[in-house]
């Protein structure tokens, strides 16, 4: 899988929006939202995870991805700015810039914070910098007759309407084969 530097979107060393997508897909759709999963998913978006998720902090991410997932799905613009600006209404939030052997950057939740609101503060905020930046087009649920899967769009060329090429692939097979079926020989 290839991900956008996530400077690209946010300048903090983590991949928020990387991490709201697949937070989402795994807790919605076909992931393993085990503790033990979800821990290695926010690992591999580069969050400092230290111990092993625990059941309470696993269920807070299951939570938190299942209200994020609206906002993915919202068509109208003024409706995802609408549900996200609810979300991080319930995000304790405290910018403030931080360099732990990092170099300057920023932080999202208030200094200390934990697992959880980390990931919450950087999720939001990710998705907020792709509304504010590209447009809430930019966000969506895979066009793929049967994948519910979400996506974020932050390429510079044409926007994507699939999570995945193999899905576009399917879909563009699918629809050539429809237009063979329908054109006789």
């Amino acid at each position: 899988m290839t991900r956008s530097s996530p400077t690209e979107v946010t300048g903090y060393r983590n991949d928020g929006v990387g991490t709201a997508v697949a937070l989402v897909n795994a807790v919605t759709t076909d992931g393993d939202a085990s503790p033990g999963a979800l821990g290695a998913l926010l690992a591999s978006y580069n969050f400092k995870v230290g111990e092993p998720v625990t059941d309470d902090e696993a269920e807070a991410l299951r939570h938190w991805a299942r209200l994020l997932r609206p906002v993915f799905a919202e068509a109208d613009e003024e409706g995802a700015i609408d549900l996200l600006n609810a979300v991080m209404g319930e995000v304790p939030m405290h910018p403030h810039i931080s360099d732990h052997g990092l170099g300057p950057h920023l932080h999202y939740g208030p200094p200390g914070a934990g697992l959880v609101d980390r990931v919450r503060a950087n999720t939001a905020v990710g998705l907020a910098f792709v509304i504010c930046e590209h447009g809430a087009g930019r966000l969506g649920v895979c066009q793929d007759t049967g994948c519910e899967r979400v996506y974020a769009d932050i390429s510079r060329g044409p926007r994507k309407r699939y999570c995945s090429k193999t899905c576009l692939n399917r879909a563009t097979v699918a629809a050539f084969r429809a237009r063979q079926a329908v054109t006789p020989t």
